[in-house]
Parts: C-alpha cells; sequence; structure tokens
C-alpha cells in the first residue's frame, strides 16, 4: 500500500514503513492515517511479527504541517489528526522506530508511538511547545513520561530542551545508539530477536506491559486539544510563531 508519501514493504516477518516527505517529513492527518492503514494491515497479516517505522531525508519528523492543502478543507483538522494518531497505540505488532536528524514537537510523538527508538548521534528530540507558548499534543502527555519519568518529561517539556543521541540513551529516550548507517541493521537486528519468540506470547507480553495506556492516550488528546485551541488564540503563540520563523528567541508577555 505504498503512496507517494509513504513506502511500505513486508519482508522476512519484517513490515516496513517509511515516512517520504523528505527533507523534514511533516506530517498532517492524512499520511498519520495512512501509517494506522499499514499497520493495522500488518495486524491482520501472520507473516508480519514486528514493524520498523523510519523516514527518507535529513530528519524523521519536524512534526506537522497545517499549511498543507488536505488540512485547510478540515473544519477542526487538529481533531481529526488526534482520531487518527490514536490508531497507531491501538495496534499489535512491536514498534521500532529509526531516528536520524530531528524528532521535534509532534515528531516526538511520533517516535513515542513506537515501542523502541533507536538513535545516532545526529539525533535530537525536542518537546518544543512550551518555546512556542503552546500544550504538546499527540499523547506526549502520557507517552514522554512513560518513557523518561515525570522528571525528566517535565523538563523536556517545560524548557523545550532539545536532547542529543548520547543524552538520549542515557535517559531512555533512546533504546539503542548507532551510528546513523547502522540505523536500520540495528533496527533488523532487534526485529530479528522479537521475531524469533512466539509471536502470541510477544503480542499477550506487549498488551500487558501497555496497561491501560491506549485508553489515558485516547483521553488525554482531548484535553491536549482544547489547551492546543486555547493558547492559539493568544498573544504569546502569535509571538512564539513568528519568532520561531525568525529565528530569535520570543518575547513573551504572559497575554
Amino acid at each position: 500500500m505504498s503512496t507517494k508519501d509513504l513506502k511500505t514493504k513486508l519482508a522476512n516477518n519484517i513490515g516496513y514503513v517509511s515516512i517520504n516527505r523528505p527533507p523534514n517529513n511533516h506530517f498532517d492527518a492524512e499520511l498519520i492515517g495512512q501509517i494506522a492503514d499499514f499497520l493495522e494491515e500488518m495486524d491482520q497479516s501472520k507473516d508480519c511479527r514486528t514493524i520498523i517505522l523510519s523516514s527518507e531525508g535529513k530528519h524523521f519528523c519536524a512534526g506537522a504541517d497545517f499549511t498543507r492543502s488536505s488540512y485547510k478543507e478540515e473544519s477542526d483538522p487538529y481533531e481529526r489528526l488526534y482520531q487518527e494518531a490514536v490508531r497507531l497505540f491501538k495496534t499489535k505488532k512491536p514498534v521500532i522506530a529509526t531516528i536520524q536528524g530531528a524528532a521535534v514537537g509532534g515528531g516526538l510523538g511520533v517516535a513515542l508511538s513506537a515501542d523502541f527508538r533507536i538513535a545516532c548521534d545526529e539525533s535530537r528530540f525536542s518537546a518544543n511547545f512550551s518555546k512556542l507558548a503552546f500544550h504538546q499534543g499527540f499523547g506526549t502527555t502520557v507517552t514522554l513520561p512513560r518513557v523518561v519519568g515525570d522528571q525528566k518529561a517535565k523538563w523536556m517539556l517545560l524548557t523545550s530542551a532539545r536532547v542529543k543521541g548520547k543524552e538520549a540513551l542515557e535517559i531512555g529516550l533512546a533504546d539503542f545508539l548507532v551510528p546513523q548507517k547502522d540505523l536500520l541493521i540495528k533496527a533488523e537486528e532487534l526485529a530479528n530477536q522479537i521475531n524469533e519468540a512466539g509471536p502470541l506470547g510477544v503480542q499477550a507480553i506487549r498488551e500487558t506491559i501497555k496497561g491501560d495506556s491506549v485508553e489515558r492516550i485516547e483521553k488525554i488528546v482531548k484535553w491536549e486539544l482544547a489547551e492546543q485551541n486555547r493558547l492559539r488564540e493568544t498573544a504569546d503563540f502569535k509571538e512564539g510563531i513568528k519568532a520561531s520563523l525568525e529565528r530569535r528567541n520570543p518575547n513573551f508577555t504572559g497575554d
């Protein structure tokens, strides 16, 4: 089911899905829906036991692109986006993400939808919402603390800190650190290790570990969306976006 913006294949019990909007791989609801469609298709295939999520170009994913024409046709594109995002968390097969370059904002949310993240020295992770006077989305309120703990998540979210590959490994945001050229090799190695185990047992263990996280994500995205809609109307948000485009520090006033 490859499309212009998504490359997919199934080989040796591994489903491959790669975002193909280089160099920054911005997403919209349509693209997230296409990824979810593939993951759900792989859930129905006994020939697939694990998924490798990657992207083409310089960066893994630099977040959402709401300038795309498909979004302009939506009355509330953010709401549709989060409906599609929740589908990623409901799928059954383990997902391994390879992170080259930036996983920023919503791109971090996409990376956190995977069970494992393989990084390199060039990787950088950032929940950059506070520097835009904004609120996190994509279920990051649940997924980031679950991966790095409450304190590290609070630090990343409140400061919009940029976390590079080595530090990501140290705080548990990345599971492995390899040279960039070896990202796919390491992902396939991990996938094959998982594939040697009983697939029904793997899926059962994964569901038990997930616990009620999917239900929490499904609930929290509604709160995240409400906060984003509220903050989008503020002067600080407009200043945050303007400063980002002008590549300067914002001058927030609390308005």
